[in-house]
């Protein structure tokens, strides 16, 4: 597979999207709620849902290798967390 700038794009956009969703759709169950971390929860998926919407508008034109791999390693993070910033397995 070729990974045009095209591809990688759209790549970086559906990465993104799944980062977003998976930090906004957490449950923290019974646990305590905890400001600052709903704060900074919800400012990063409000920051990876902007990456797609710009992608697909055509604001975002040009992304960088590494910023894809870093995007890449913190969506397996928040996989393995199941979306909790903290990085506490719920």
């Amino acid at each position: 597979m070729i990974l045009t700038p095209f591809v990688l794009l759209q790549l970086h956009a559906v990465i993104a999207l799944c980062t977003g969703l998976l930090i906004a759709g957490f449950s923290r169950g019974g646990r305590k709620h905890k400001r600052h971390y709903s704060a900074l929860a919800y400012l990063l998926a409000l920051a990876f849902f902007s990456i797609p919407i710009r992608i697909w508008v055509g604001d975002y034109l040009y992304i960088d290798r590494s910023e894809l791999v870093v995007n890449i390693g913190f969506l397996i993070v928040m996989i393995l967390s199941r979306g909790n910033i903290t990085g506490k397995r719920s």
